[in-house]
């Protein structure tokens, strides 16, 4: 039951975060990176803000609050930036399976600190996840465009995957003791309030007040469901997992992104994608077996 309630919880935070993507992609055409982030995160923090009060954690005091928001400023500040960097050198499909090597550095970390035992089964679930998401993009790997320059989005979004790991292995051990309700909105809020200044220098104002109602109400799903409730499971999870097990979810969010493409915008799906979600899958299977 413990496996079951971790796997869905993980599941739902991943695709709730593919969603995420094609939601982005859309925004993105009337709003900077740097205020999709900013309102996403406030959208989230302040949704989920209520839990801090009902299930506020007794062990909170000024280490753990410091810890929280430095881990906030790396992950929902410096983390989103990166990310949007990334793919305006890359393709999406590149930048998806930089993304997706993020259980790897969580390993590496973990194994050099000494945070958690890392089993063969782990590492062979890793290597097959990936294996499975190189299959499933490998048509798109070589498809440039004008803006790709070659390695830089790469190289970039190698070091938002690195940083994923560092959130995942020490969010994880704040967890321990801060619960999940009391840890996600204080670092979404941090993140939040560290963008805040760029985002007043991008005159936000003037780009939330042109916004439509259906883009209104994508930037709340953005930020609601898509932020504060994928990222409260992401923290939920890690209270009762490994972080490897956390983070090596993360190739449900191109796969997901991929689905609704083809939903949505009619994009093929093809064979190559077929084969390599069953790899993904088998080797999520794996790492569910280890719970």
């Amino acid at each position: 039951m413990k496996a079951l309630q971790l796997t869905l919880a993980i599941i739902c935070c991943h695709v709730l975060t593919g969603t995420a993507s094609v939601t982005t992609r859309y925004l993105v055409s009337v709003l900077d990176p740097v205020d999709i982030a900013f309102m996403r995160y406030l959208f989230g923090g302040l949704a989920i803000l209520p839990l801090f009060f009902i299930y506020r954690s007794s062990a909170l005091n000024r280490v753990s609050i410091v810890n929280i928001v430095v881990l906030g400023l790396l992950f929902f500040a410096l983390f989103p930036f990166l990310f949007s960097w990334a793919l305006s050198y890359t393709s999406a499909a590149r930048g998806s399976l930089i993304l997706a090597t993020m259980p790897v550095w969580t390993i590496l970390i973990s194994k050099l600190i000494g945070h958690e035992k890392v089993s063969l089964l782990s590492i062979i679930s890793v290597a097959l996840t990936l294996l499975g998401l190189t299959v499933v993009l490998v048509d798109k790997l070589f498809q440039f465009s004008e803006t790709d320059v070659l390695f830089k989005g790469e190289f970039i979004m190698l070091l938002a995957a690195m940083l994923g790991g560092v959130y995942a292995v020490f969010s994880r051990k704040i967890l321990q003791t801060v619960s999940a309700s009391t840890m996600t909105p204080l670092a979404m809020l941090s993140g939040c309030l560290c963008l805040f200044p760029f985002a007043m220098v991008n005159n936000i104002e003037q780009h939330i007040a042109a916004l439509s109602l259906l883009q209104i109400g994508l930037m709340a799903y953005l930020g609601v469901v898509a932020g504060g409730i994928a990222f409260f499971l992401l923290n939920w999870t890690l209270t009762r997992s490994t972080s490897t097990f956390a983070t090596l979810f993360i190739t449900l969010n191109p796969l997901t992104a991929i689905v609704l493409a083809y939903v949505f915008l009619g994009e093929r799906i093809s064979a190559n994608f077929i084969v390599g979600v069953l790899i993904v899958f088998a080797g999520l299977g794996l790492a569910v077996k280890g719970q």
